[in-house]
């Protein structure tokens, strides 16, 4: 059984028992950890200096630490399920966006590791794939904020009172890996969904 106390002697008084607790805690919330986001380095580098003893831990509940060194990244993913359930438009917008960052690879356009995507262009593939209005302005910008939380895309605010656009995570290959896929695939969303009152949810 992993000892937080044990790993905060072995740092010589750098760390406490409590710092690993926490940088636990918020992988498990966050799901996704960027070494370069705010506030992020230290719990990126507790739980990769530590990678056996986190992986351990989250075995226990049912979860799998991957380590993208490249991108700079921890990732927890749920062995038997699709994490926590997302609404539909959210699914929608997740499933498009890896479907972009998919795309930005094979023509090489990512930028430490991430992909853009404009609000124009969103809604071109929202019209084209999906068959359907992209959300406004607002409501988009409400469920990037979501898949935010997931470690999954963030928005860039632009210039000049132009529209907002997606930075698309390299995380969101890990989160929305085959088995996520074909269990979203489940739940046919597609061109022909449609959305019977507030609380359609799709994984």
């Amino acid at each position: 059984m992993v000892s937080w106390e044990r790993l905060a002697a072995q740092s010589n008084g750098l760390y406490a028992e409590q710092d690993y607790q926490q940088a636990a805690y918020r992988l498990m919330m966050e799901q996704v950890i960027y070494a370069g986001d705010r506030g992020s380095r230290v719990p990126y580098e507790m739980v990769t200096r530590h990678l056996a003893a986190f992986r351990d831990v989250f075995e226990q509940f049912g979860m799998i630490i991957t380590h993208n060194p490249h991108h700079g990244y921890v990732v927890a993913i749920p062995r038997h399920a699709f994490g926590a359930r997302m609404r539909l438009e959210e699914t929608r917008l997740a499933l498009l966006l890896r479907r972009v960052y998919d795309d930005r690879i094979n023509a090489v356009d990512i930028v430490d590791g991430e992909a853009f995507v404009t609000l124009e262009e969103l809604e071109q593939l929202y019209k084209g794939l999906l068959g359907r209005q992209l959300p406004d302005r607002a409501e988009t910008r409400e469920l990037v904020r979501s898949l935010k939380r997931n470690g999954m895309a963030r928005e860039i605010e632009s210039e000049d009172d132009q529209p907002f656009q997606i930075a698309i995570r390299p995380a969101i290959t890990d989160i929305l890996g085959e088995t996520a896929l074909l269990q979203l695939a489940a739940y046919g969303v597609g061109v022909d969904d449609t959305e019977e009152g507030t609380g359609d949810e799709a994984a």
